[in-house]
C-alpha cells in the first residue's frame, strides 16, 4: 500500500524501535550536540557532516513547533510535538506525499520521522523533517501570487493523477487529524455518506471532555438535549442539502486557511494538510471563514470550477462543520452562538 510505504521510508528502523534516553531536564531542548535526535538523523539518515544551528520560526497553540535548521547541506525545515504520538505526523507526510504526487503546487516533501525523548514528565514526541522552501514575506499576500494559488487549487481539484487510488469513492488511505480532532477517513462509496459521518464525530464529540476543562456541551444542562436535538436534524438532512450536487472525489489539502499557504520566488506554496478525497466545494469553506484569499484567487479559481446551482446552500453546512471542530477545539461560547445561529437558519431554510 502506498500509504504504508511511505510511512516505513521516513521512519528508520532504529528509531521505530528505540527513543533516545531521558537526560533529567524538565522538557526536551534542541542542541547541534550529536546526541540530539534531530541531529542524529540530519547526520545519520540525511548525510549531513555538519549540523551548525537551529532557530525556532514558530510556535503554535496544538503543542507543534517549526524549526529552521543548518546543515553543510543546507538548510531544513523541522516540525517536533514533544508530546504527540509520531502518528500524527506520520499521517500528514502521506497527505503531503499525494499532494506532491498531483504535482500542481509546491509543497515540502517530508524526508524523516522520528522520536522525541520522553523528559521529565513530558513526552515522548516526535518530529518531522522536511525540505525546506525559502518563504518570502507576505508572499502568499501578493496579488500574482493569489490568481496563482486560486489556479493550482483549481487543478489540485480537478487533477485526475489519484483515480486509480480512489476509484470513485471518498475517503483516504490513512485517517489524519484536523488540528487536534481526529478524522475517521475509511472509505465511503458516497459523499453524503461520507460527509454525514464527519458531522456525527463533530457533534458527538461536543459532549467529550477537552484539553480546556470540559466538554463544549454537558449533559444534564437546561439547553443541551435542544441544542443537539438541532445539531442532529441538520445532520439528517445532510442528503437533502446535497441533493442535487454532482460530487466526484476531488483530492483536497483539508485544511487550507491562509497560514497554511506560502509562496517562494517560483510562486505559491501550501503544508501542513490533512488530506481526504471529498468534494472540491467543502476545501473553499474554511478558506472563506478565516480570510486572506482576495478577488484574484476567487476569480482564478471559479473560472476554472464555476459555482453550481445550490453553492451557497451547501457552503452553509460546510462551514457549520468547521465552526463545530472550533467549537469542539476551544469551547468558545461566541464560537457557540455562531453554531447556534447558522443552524437554526438552515433548518429554517429547509423547512421554508
Amino acid at each position: 500500500m502506498e500509504a504504508e510505504r511511505i510511512m516505513a521510508q521516513l521512519q528508520s528502523e532504529n528509531e521505530r524501535q528505540d527513543a533516545v534516553p531521558d537526560d533529567g531536564s524538565p522538557k526536551y531542548m534542541p542542541s547541534t550536540e550529536d546526541t540530539d535526535p534531530i541531529v542524529r538523523a540530519l547526520k545519520t539518515v540525511l548525510k549531513c557532516k555538519e549540523v551548525t544551528d537551529w532557530e525556532l520560526l514558530d510556535s503554535r497553540w496544538n503543542g507543534n513547533e517549526a524549526l529552521r535548521w543548518t546543515t553543510d547541506r543546507g538548510p531544513f525545515f523541522v516540525k517536533m510535538n514533544r508530546v504527540e504520538d509520531m502518528s500524527v505526523f506520520m499521517t500528514e507526510a502521506v497527505s503531503l506525499s499525494a499532494l506532491a504526487k498531483a504535482d500542481v503546487m509546491q509543497v515540502p516533501k517530508p524526508l524523516h520521522l522520528g522520536v522525541l525523548p520522553k523528559v521529565g514528565e513530558i513526552g515522548p514526541g516526535a518530529f518531522m523533517i522536511l525540505e525546506h522552501l525559502a518563504l518570502v514575506p507576505f508572499g502568499p499576500m501578493r496579488p500574482g501570487n493569489q490568481a496563482a494559488l486560486g489556479n493550482s487549487l483549481a487543478d489540485l481539484h480537478l487533477s485526475k493523477e489519484h483515480d486509480a487510488l480512489h476509484q470513485g469513492r471518498f475517503g483516504f488511505p490513512v485517517s489524519n487529524f484536523l488540528a487536534l480532532t481526529p478524522l475517521n477517513n475509511a472509505w465511503c462509496d458516497t459523499w453524503t455518506e461520507f460527509f454525514k459521518r464527519r458531522m456525527s464525530d463533530q457533534i458527538e464529540g461536543l459532549l467529550k471532555d477537552k484539553a480546556y476543562g470540559r466538554a463544549a456541551l454537558v449533559e444534564g444542562e437546561p439547553d443541551t438535549a435542544d441544542v443537539l436535538k438541532r445539531f442532529r436534524a441538520v445532520e439528517g438532512r445532510v442528503g437533502d442539502i446535497l441533493e442535487g450536487a454532482t460530487v466526484t472525489p476531488s483530492l483536497l489539502h483539508g485544511d487550507l486557511w491562509i497560514g497554511n499557504t506560502g509562496a517562494t520566488i517560483e510562486g505559491p506554496c501550501m503544508f501542513d494538510p490533512a488530506s481526504f478525497f471529498g468534494h472540491s466545494e467543502f476545501e473553499l469553506a474554511i478558506m472563506e471563514m478565516f480570510g486572506g484569499f482576495q478577488e484574484p484567487f476567487w476569480t482564478a479559481y471559479h473560472d476554472k470550477i464555476p459555482k453550481a446551482e445550490g453553492f451557497e446552500r451547501r457552503q452553509k453546512l460546510y462551514k457549520l462543520y468547521h465552526y463545530l471542530n472550533q467549537l469542539n477545539l476551544f469551547g468558545d461560547p461566541k464560537v457557540r452562538e455562531t453554531v447556534e445561529t447558522l443552524t437554526n437558519e438552515m433548518l429554517s431554510d429547509l423547512d421554508g
